[in-house]
């Protein structure tokens, strides 16, 4: 027979443990990419002003400056995408406001790809102007 106050003191790490390991277990499968999503919207949000020059005015920039802007806003497109697909119990998180909702980052996407394609072809900046501010009222950057 184990003493009784030896037994609680195995039951107390036990549960220790436990809530240890379930807390890592949602701190790498829910926080974490939670927080790499969040940086990626930052990111968009310092690429549509870092860039704004070039996709609103392509003409004015040089074609290694279209190029890099165009790259740019298209990886950030793609990043959104791939930290959005990891993030467990996505719906549950947008439903409850956690997280922009799919339709919304999707949406976002396109248009940070809309701005990519543009700084190679002939946009009203009005157009441009108004993605971008698609983009960041679809990621609540504003």
């Amino acid at each position: 027979m184990i003493p009784e106050s030896v037994a609680a003191a195995l039951l107390t790490v036990l549960i220790g443990v436990v809530v240890y390991a379930l807390g890592q277990m949602f701190s790498n499968f829910v926080i974490e990419p939670i927080h790499k999503q969040d940086e990626i919207r930052g990111e968009i949000a310092d690429s549509l002003v870092f860039y704004a020059d070039v996709y609103s005015n392509p003409k004015s920039s040089t074609m290694e400056e279209r190029e890099r802007a165009s790259r740019d806003l298209r990886q950030k497109a793609t990043l959104l995408t791939s930290r959005t697909y990891v993030i467990r119990g996505y719906r549950f998180l947008s439903w409850v406001g956690v997280v922009p909702k799919n339709e919304d980052v999707f949406g976002a996407c396109r248009n940070l790809i809309a701005l990519s394609n543009s700084v190679f072809a002939e946009v009203h900046p009005s157009e441009t102007y108004q993605w971008a501010e698609e983009i960041k009222r679809l990621l609540k950057l504003i």
